[in-house]
């Protein structure tokens, strides 16, 4: 799914989307499916830019890919199922593993050019630089003297 910037953080079908995405995935085979589960973001702007945080709890930061292209910006990736023990016996299972992508249409403001991404406490920020504005810039006249015409 591609979401345009900006979303209203109260934006009511955001929820509701994604809710629903949930209940079709479970009712959907993964096989074939760009993601098994889709990680909650925030996106923010100010006047320098756009900021996307990501929450990927259990995912290394090795296993993240961010692509800006075309006006789109990509970050998929992978969160790696735990490994029980031979002793382990599971209880409850509720973390859902495997792949992930979220894809997101940047506006024509964004510098995908200018495009920086950082990991912590697992969340994923991603800044998206604004485009400078336009300056006016004054041009300058250059007088041309004419040739004098000699006999």
């Amino acid at each position: 799914m591609t979401y345009t910037f900006p979303l209203a953080p109260s934006f009511p079908t955001v929820a509701l989307r994604r809710e629903l995405e949930r209940l079709f995935d479970e009712a959907v085979p993964v096989r074939g499916r760009e993601a098994a589960w889709t990680p909650a973001v925030n996106i923010r702007e100010d006047a320098a830019g756009f900021t996307v945080e990501m929450d990927l709890p259990g995912v290394a930061p090795e296993a993240v890919e961010v692509i800006a292209e075309d006006g789109t910006l990509t970050v998929r990736g992978t969160r790696e199922p735990r490994t029980p023990s031979a002793q382990d016996k599971a209880i409850v299972t509720e973390r859902t593993t495997g792949r992930f992508a979220r894809h997101f249409r940047l506006p024509k403001t964004a510098d995908q050019q200018a495009v920086t991404a950082s990991y912590a406490l697992g969340v994923l920020t991603v800044h998206i630089a604004k485009h400078a504005p336009a300056q006016p810039r004054r041009v300058p006249i250059a007088v041309e003297t004419p040739a004098v015409a000699t006999s």
